[in-house]
């Protein structure tokens, strides 16, 4: 799974009709449950939904259909304001958009979209990508709609996660072999997520993580040096980490293992701007994941197996390349002799490389 794509109504997005039609019910000469029959029962806003209409040519459809007498911007207002958000689901979609690439589908029209751009501009810009119904010509779910999913997000289906709250689309796509997600409420959403093994920032995690990629991306060349011994369970994730993500777009990295000491020329000849040291410490606090710069690094308990003094290497580089310098700190749980991770190290490790991935590579998951 390397993607993830999210239905906008009664996902993100919860919506009331009836809110319109209290509204409008004065305003036309038809019963609001005609109206109501009519939209989800015989596809009455098709069109508009399709983008095969535009939004006036629905207003003169929905005027001379039911007798309406509110006046276009009256009737767009009322049409509109029908939305809530669902926070829970959009905190969880920016801490996914931090290491996995994320994309809206929705079957919805241009006016409720650009109501819901215009009042909730920072909702949309955690999406690396929009598939709208009224944009691609096509509804879910017609396999037009999934092309264009996977035109936009570069996936095959197979790697995409597909979350909607309706099972009749559910049902359809699976047979496009996504893998499919009913939403039923947000705590099962999150439960069915942790049983498929995907690993989700916490708040804590995505604030380190959204200072990780600000710092990298103001800097013209970055450096990670991964510290550690991979002969002692955790304290050799960091090593784990710059192997994984070595000739990723413009990042550069050194494996110096145990033996920062030995690699302080090297790293200086590189000429970075910025130079992160990685490596597996013991924090005090419950932190799992920080981003620390060299005056605080003196406040972390490290499990450091390499012989020169951290600070002394940090005062070296400062003052042969003029670098800012950056500890990337992953809490450790097991320091004793062993070549595996304990589980939550191997979760840390894979978000880092997850991150690093999505942001720096070049390329998506």
């Amino acid at each position: 799974m390397k993607c993830f794509a999210f239905d906008l109504g009664k996902v993100l997005f919860d919506f009331n009709y009836n809110l319109a039609l209290k509204k409008i019910e004065s305003k036309v000469s038809v019963s609001t449950q005609e109206i109501l029959d009519h939209l989800f029962l015989k596809d009455f806003g098709k069109d508009l939904e399709k983008g095969l209409i535009n939004t006036h040519d629905f207003y003169r459809k929905f005027k001379k259909s039911f007798g309406l007498t509110a006046n276009y911007e009256e009737f767009r207002s009322i049409w509109c304001d029908i939305f809530s958000l669902n926070q829970d689901v959009a905190n969880l979609i920016g801490r996914l958009g931090l290491i996995y690439p994320v994309y809206l589908i929705s079957n919805i029209t241009e006016l409720q979209f650009e109501y819901l751009h215009k009042n909730y501009p920072d909702i949309f810009k955690l999406f690396d990508g929009l598939i709208l119904s009224y944009k691609v010509k096509s509804l879910k779910p017609e396999k037009e709609i999934y092309q264009a999913l996977k035109a936009v997000s570069g996936h095959k289906y197979g790697d995409i996660v597909y979350i909607d709250d309706r099972i009749d689309l559910i049902c359809q796509a699976k047979q496009f072999n996504l893998n499919c997600i009913h939403f039923t409420g947000f705590n099962e959403l999150l439960s069915v997520l942790n049983s498929c093994n995907i690993a989700i920032p916490s708040e804590e995690e995505k604030t380190t993580l959204k200072l990780l990629k600000e710092e990298i991306k103001k800097h013209k060349k970055t450096l990670i040096a991964g510290i550690g011994n991979i002969d002692k369970s955790d304290d050799g994730l960091g090593i784990y980490l710059v192997e994984k993500i070595k000739g990723m777009g413009t990042l550069k990295t050194i494996n110096t293992g145990q033996t920062l000491e030995n690699y302080l020329g090297k790293i200086a000849k590189e000429e970075p701007d910025l130079i992160i040291f990685a490596d597996c410490t013991a924090m005090e606090s419950s932190q799992t994941l920080g981003c620390f710069g060299p005056g605080e690094i003196k406040n972390l308990s490290l499990h450091l197996t390499h012989d020169s003094s951290l600070s002394l290497a940090v005062e070296y580089l400062q003052n042969e390349t003029r670098s800012d310098i950056l500890f990337l700190a992953v809490n450790g749980y097991n320091f004793s002799l062993g070549n595996n991770l304990s589980k939550p190290a191997e979760r840390e490790l894979k978000i880092l490389v997850s991150f690093f991935t999505k942001n720096f590579s070049g390329k998506n998951l």
